[in-house]
C-alpha cells in the first residue's frame, strides 16, 4: 500500500525514543528519517541507536534514512551557582570569557572573540532570546551588560549575539570527528548548524569526501546572514532546514512567517528538498494533543512548500512521541489533498521556460495529471534530480522512483511525494515491472505515468514521458501514449 501521506517526517531520536518498541511503533505512524543530534549524548550512545533503528527498520520492511545533526560553534553560558538563577531587569550582568562559576552578577562564556567582537550598544540574547541583555561596555575579558528582559536561566543555555561577526566558523573540530564518526557507522545525511555563507557548506562536503564520505548535506538556515546567501548556500548543499529556533533569534520573530516563505519558495524552484524544524508540536512534549496554533503551522508549513516536517523534544525527550508522529501524519493527511486549490502551490507556472529537457518533462507530467488521473508516475532515476524536479509540483499521486543506488533511494526520502525503490538491474519492460510492482504492493491501476531518460546501459534514448494503460500488458499492440524530446545537435 501507499503511505498514508506524503509530507516526510523527521523524528530526533533520544531518551523518550531510543527503544525498539517505540522505533517500531514511531515507523508504522510515519517516520521517515530518525535524527540524531550531536549536540547530546557520547557516540557510543549514538551507535547504539544507529543499530536498533537499522534492526528494527528491517525486521519492519520499511525504510529509513539516519541524518546526524552536527552541533556547529553553539555558543552556550558556563555553569551556573545554583538553578535556575534569576537575572533582573535592570541589573548589570558581567559576561566573562574567563571559567568561573556562574552567579547573577557574573556568567562565563566560553568563547575568547566575544569582548573584541562586540561593541557597546549591540544586543545579546541568552536561552532562545527569552533573556535580553545590551552592552554597555568592554574591558579585558569582560563584557559588560545591563539586562533588558529579565527572568530565570539554567547552566549550559545557548546565546546568541545577532548581526556580529564573532570570528568564528560554522565547522568546528568536534563536527570533524562527528563526521569522522557518521562515516564510521554509515549515516546516509548530516546537517550542519550555524551554516553564513556556501563556503561553511563546501568545508563539510571538502572534509567528508577526504574521509572517503559523500553524505547527503542539509544547511541549516539558522543565522540571519545565511538569510542574506541563501541562493548561494542552495546551490552549495543538498537540502536546506528551515531552523526557527535560532533564527527567530537572529532576526526580529514576527518575520520568521515571510523568511520561511522565501527560503521554501527558493528551495522548491532549486528542487531542494526543505526541513521546517523547531516547536512543530512543542506542547506534545507534555500533552497528548496538541495546541491550535501548532496545528496550523504543521499545515502552513505543508501549504508553503516543505517537504519535511521535524519533530525535536516531542520525540526525544516529551511523554507521546508516537502520537506526535501521529500527529504530524493526520494532519498532512487532511491538508495535503488541499494543496491544489492554494495558489502558493503553483509557484512555477509563470517562471521563465526551463532551460533543461528534464524540467520540460517534469511540466509535461504535471500538466497531463490535469486531464488524466493515473495510479502513479514512475520515474527511473539515478541521482534522484529527475523525481524531484517532479516533486515540486506537489501532485496528487505518488512519485515512485526506482533507483539502482541504493544511495538515491535513502535520500529521496527527503523529498514530498516520492517512494523510493531499489532496483538493482534496469528493467528491460516496464510495463510488466510496474504492473508486478503494484500488484505486490497492494495497489490496482489502468493508468501510470512513466518518465526516463538516458542512462548508464542507454546513453543515447531521448527523454520523454509516457502514459502507459496497463490493461494491454501482454497484448501485441500495446496502447501507449508518449512525449518525446530530443536534444537537436547542432551540425
Amino acid at each position: 500500500m501507499f503511505p498514508r501521506n506524503k509530507t516526510k517526517i523527521i523524528c530526533t531520536i533520544g531518551p523518550a525514543s531510543r527503544s525498539p518498541e517505540i522505533i517500531r511503533s514511531m515507523l508504522h505512524a510515519g517516520m521517515n528519517i530518525a535524527r540524531l543530534n550531536f549536540s547530546h549524548g557520547e557516540f557510543n550512545q549514538h551507535a547504539a541507536d544507529i543499530k536498533t533503528i537499522r534492526e528494527v527498520a528491517g525486521q519492519e520492511g520499511i525504510p529509513v534514512t539516519i541524518m546526524a545533526d552536527l552541533p556547529g560553534p553553539k555558543i552556550r553560558i558556563g555553569e551556573l551557582i545554583k538553578e535556575p538563577l534569576n537575572l533582573e531587569k535592570g541589573q548589570e550582568l558581567v559576561l566573562t570569557t574567563e571559567q568561573v562559576i556562574g552567579t547573577p552578577r557574573r556568567i562565563s562564556v566560553p568563547l575568547p572573540t566575544l569582548p573584541s567582537a562586540v561593541k557597546k550598544g549591540d544586543r545579546i540574547y541568552i536561552n532562545d532570546g527569552f533573556i535580553q541583555l545590551t552592552v554597555t561596555g568592554v574591558s579585558g575579558d569582560d563584557v559588560i551588560c545591563q539586562v533588558l528582559v529579565g527572568g530565570m536561566i539554567r547552566s549550559r543555555k545557548g546565546l546568541n549575539v545577532p548581526d556580529v561577526d564573532l570570528g568564528i566558523g560554522a565547522f568546528t573540530d568536534h563536527d570533524r570527528r562527528c563526521l569522522s564518526f557518521a562515516k564510521q557507522t554509515g549515516i546516509e545525511a548530516v546537517s550542519q548548524s550555524f551554516v553564513e555563507h556556501a563556503g561553511d557548506v563546501e568545508t563539510v562536503r571538502k572534509t567528508a569526501r577526504s574521509m572517503d564520505y559523500d553524505p547527503f548535506i542539509i544547511a541549516k538556515i539558522e543565522r540571519s546572514r545565511a538569510v542574506e546567501h541563501l541562493d548561494a548556500i542552495l546551490a552549495a548543499a543538498d537540502g536546506i532546514m528551515v531552523a526557527r529556533g535560532d533564527l527567530g533569534v537572529e532576526i526580529p520573530i514576527e518575520k520568521i512567517p515571510s523568511v520561511q516563505k522565501k527560503i521554501m519558495g527558493k528551495a522548491n524552484r532549486a528542487c531542494k528538498p526543505v526541513i521546517t524544524a523547531t516547536q512543530m508540536l512543542e506542547s506534545m512534549v507534555f500533552n497528548r494533543l496538541p495546541t491550535r496554533a501548532e496545528s496550523t503551522d504543521v499545515a502552513n508549513a505543508i501549504i508553503d512548500g516543505t517537504d519535511c516536517v521535524m519533530l525535536s523534544g516531542e520525540s526525544a525527550i516529551g511523554e507521546y512521541p508516537v502520537e506526535a508522529v501521529g500527529m504530524l501524519s493526520a494532519i498532512a493527511r487532511e491538508i495535503e489533498p488541499k494543496q491544489k486549490h492554494y495558489a502558493a502551490q503553483k509557484p512555477f507556472q509563470n517562471d521563465d521556460c526551463p532551460s533543461r529537457l528534464q524540467d520540460v518533462i517534469a511540466r509535461s507530467v504535471a500538466a497531463s495529471l490535469d486531464c488524466i488521473d493515473p495510479e502513479a508516475v514512475f520515474t527511473p532515476t539515478r541521482s534522484g534530480a529527475t523525481a524531484r524536479r517532479i516533486s515540486r509540483f506537489r501532485l496528487g499521486q505518488w512519485i515512485v522512483a526506482v533507483s539502482s543506488r541504493a544511495k538515491t533511494c535513502g535520500e529521496l526520502l527527503f523529498s514530498y511525494g516520492v517512494i523510493p525503490v531499489h532496483e538493482p538491474n534496469h528493467p528491460e519492460n516496464w510495463k510488466t515491472w510496474v504492473s508486478r510492482w503494484l500488484a505486490e504492493n497492494n495497489e490496482k491501476g489502468e493508468l501510470i505515468v512513466l518518465t526516463e531518460g538516458p542512462s548508464g546501459k542507454y546513453p543515447n534514448r531521448n527523454n520523454r514521458m509516457e502514459i502507459l494503460d496497463l490493461r494491454d500488458v501482454g497484448r501485441k499492440q500495446p496502447l501507449n501514449s508518449n512525449i518525446q524530446i530530443t536534444k537537436r545537435v547542432a551540425g
